[in-house]
């Protein structure tokens, strides 16, 4: 179970929007709330430089595009929220790096940092309100905080977690939560919701009638699925949907590496440009014989060129390749990454309709089972009877 709520982030009042991106990002990544770190995975960017990456993108966005309004909206933010006890901080970052990433389809960069310092469990997703790319700005349409909820809900599901009872109506439309009819065409991802909500109350005809009303319909649909994709067991279906799971963990694993790699291009960039603009003052530094003075005067730049300077030394060979092959190496990555999230985002799609399926028919199933359990139990009992009559 997962509670979910999408915020935009304005500029802080009397903050810079590079100040209001630094104090927005330095809460969510509290090494505190994150365990030194520990739980946090980002897209697009490095961790350690997400907001100043942000920023870049928000520069080239006003420079080309438009200039900043008042009030201007500089990010968003998800918090996912799960129930105490049910996930561990690993599954929780990871199921929030999946909801951004089908949320943001892979044009915004984001972070996701998982807080342990309450009873439960939750994310901090923040994304850039520019895209990477610095051409356009995100869209808040009318009914996204609904999406975000029913993208966790799917996630919930496809993870074995439990998904919140939907509020009542009037609850619903007086906390602007209610969609209007026909808004989501794909009603087939509604009825996992109605399954959990039903076997829940599970007692009175309420629910003999709904099953009835299920299996008339819903397995009607299964059965057209099946036919249209030429399955012709469960096991063929199992079969399907363990194979695009696994390709859908691969891709992840794949991406997952590509990010690092990217992260390790941009550091190195970064370095370079570090270096290059700070190496006069600690030039300047060893001339003044390491003076106290010059270095509190000269502190901060200092501090950057000795970063640097460690990220040189650790570099293979001690040495980094120059900048015009980073950038060439970072379009590469950057490009394969971008097909795969393609070819991840259609498995995904198709994906669903073959749980769906399977899902139905482990319910029919189940209730086959049960009725063969009656059935033996009230032939036991008749058998008994009669041996207690002769």
């Amino acid at each position: 179970m997962a509670a979910t709520r999408l915020m935009a982030l304005h500029i802080v009042r009397d903050r810079t929007l590079a100040e209001s991106l630094k104090e927005r990002m330095d809460y969510t990544e509290d090494e505190l709330k994150t365990e030194q770190k520990r739980y946090i995975s980002t897209y697009g960017c490095d961790i350690e430089t997400a907001d100043e990456e942000f920023l870049l993108s928000h520069r080239e966005y006003h420079a080309n595009v438009r200039d900043i309004r008042k009030k201007e909206i500089i990010a968003y933010q998800i918090r996912q929220s799960f129930k105490p006890g049910e996930i561990t901080p690993e599954k929780a970052n990871e199921i929030g790096y999946e909801l951004a990433m089908r949320f943001t389809k892979g044009d915004y960069a984001f972070t996701v940092c998982t807080h342990t310092d309450k009873k439960h469990i939750h994310n901090h997703i923040v994304f850039n309100a520019i895209s990477m790319d610095g051409k356009k700005k995100f869209r808040n349409f009318y009914y996204s905080g609904i999406a975000v909820r029913r993208l966790s809900d799917v996630l919930c599901g496809e993870n074995g977690l439990s998904i919140i009872k939907p509020a009542p109506y009037a609850e619903r439309k007086k906390n602007g939560r209610y969609s209007r009819k026909g808004h989501f065409s794909d009603k087939r991802l509604e009825f996992l919701k109605d399954i959990e909500a039903k076997v829940q109350e599970g007692k009175g005809k309420g629910y003999v009638n709904w099953a009835k009303k299920f299996n008339a319909k819903q397995m009607a649909k299964t059965i057209l699925f099946l036919q249209e994709h030429k399955i012709s067991s469960y096991e063929e279906l199992k079969a399907i949907t363990d194979e695009r799971s696994g390709k859908v963990r691969q891709l992840m694993d794949s991406m997952k590496a590509k990010e690092a790699l990217l992260a390790e291009n941009k550091k190195y960039q970064k370095a370079i440009v570090d270096y290059g603009r700070t190496r006069k003052t600690f030039v300047a530094y060893k001339k003044s014989g390491y003076s106290k003075k010059f270095y509190e005067e000269h502190e901060a730049e200092l501090l950057i060129y000795k970063a640097a300077e460690e990220v040189y030394k650790n570099a293979p060979g001690r040495k980094i390749p120059p900048m015009q092959e980073l950038r060439e190496e970072y379009g590469r990555i950057l490009a394969k990454k971008k097909a795969e999230f393609l070819e991840y985002a259609q498995i995904k799609k198709d994906m669903n309709e073959y749980l769906i399926a399977k899902k139905n028919l482990e319910l029919l199933y189940q209730q086959e089972e049960e009725k063969n359990e009656r059935e033996g139990r009230d032939k036991r009992t008749r058998n008994s009877h009669q041996k207690d009559v002769l």
